[in-house]
Parts: structure tokens; C-alpha cells; sequence
């Protein structure tokens, strides 16, 4: 028994022509899917420069800047635990952040991203072009979702 017959496939110039689309679609794929899965260098970089300035302003009490760096759901959530507004608020519940160059890992997942340096996480959302502070201070829990000090989810 010899091999099984192949169904005859285009030959000469339009077989090349053929072959290099082939090659160069499997190309675009691959470049396509390993960009897609890991979110894209830039993507990361900017939510790491948005949660190291949020973490520098807590740290430094720049209560304006912090809450600049908040979506209006997450602001709306310091004022009501507060009881007053964004900036004067934010120092008030005392959030825990790590240092702001503290090595950690960030995923981003589309237009949300999850930055965590070994301390309390942060998560982030995409706004425009930009990353803006979601939920701040938060912590795993067992069997549950994370609990957060701000949560403008």
C-alpha cells in the first residue's frame, strides 16, 4: 500500500502565489493572537505608570491627585465612606498602598487590569486612552471576591 492521494493543490505561479498568502495570513495569526494574549507591552506599562502615581499620591497625601486618578464611581465611594469630598477623604480612610516602585504583577485583561506588588491590589480601568483607579486597597479573600477599601465597582 503506498500513500494516500492528495487532492491536486494549484501549481506554478498561482501555487506560489498562493503558498506565500498562506504563509504570510499564518503570520499575521500568530502575531495577532500572541499580542492579543498578552495585552500588549504598552497596555501593561501604562496601568503600572497610572497605579504607581496613585500609590505615590496616597503616600505623599496629595488627596487631589489620587482622586484625579479615580473613576467617578470610585471617588463617589471615598466621599461615602468618608463622609467628605475625594481629596480630603482619601487621606482619611487611611488606604494601604505599597510602595510605588514595589515590584508586583500586572494582568490586563481588554480595558481591565489588576496591578498587585505584593501588598494590596489595585484594579484599573481603561478610560479613553487612559487607566483610571477602580478599586484601591484590596485585599483576597478565601472563596470570595477581593475586599476593597475604595470599590467603584
Amino acid at each position: 500500500m503506498g500513500r494516500p492521494a492528495r487532492a491536486p493543490g494549484p501549481t506554478g505561479v498561482v501555487g506560489r502565489l498562493w503558498s506565500a498568502v498562506g504563509s504570510a495570513a499564518l503570520v499575521v495569526v500568530v502575531l495577532a493572537v500572541l499580542t492579543g494574549c498578552s495585552a500588549g507591552g504598552s497596555a501593561r506599562a501604562d496601568a503600572e505608570a497610572t497605579a504607581e502615581r496613585f500609590a505615590q499620591a496616597v503616600s505623599a497625601g496629595r488627596g487631589a491627585t489620587a482622586c484625579a486618578l479615580l473613576t467617578r464611581d470610585a471617588r463617589e465611594d471615598v466621599e461615602t465612606a468618608s463622609g467628605v469630598g475625594c481629596a480630603t477623604g482619601i487621606s482619611r480612610l487611611r488606604l494601604a498602598v505599597p510602595p510605588a516602585d514595589a515590584p508586583g504583577d500586572t494582568l490586563v485583561y481588554g480595558r481591565a487590569a489588576m496591578v498587585d506588588q505584593g501588598g494590596p491590589a489595585l484594579f484599573l480601568a481603561r478610560s479613553g486612552s487612559t487607566w483610571l483607579v477602580r478599586a484601591a486597597a484590596c485585599t483576597p479573600r478565601t472563596d470570595a471576591p477581593y475586599d476593597c477599601t475604595v470599590d467603584g465597582s
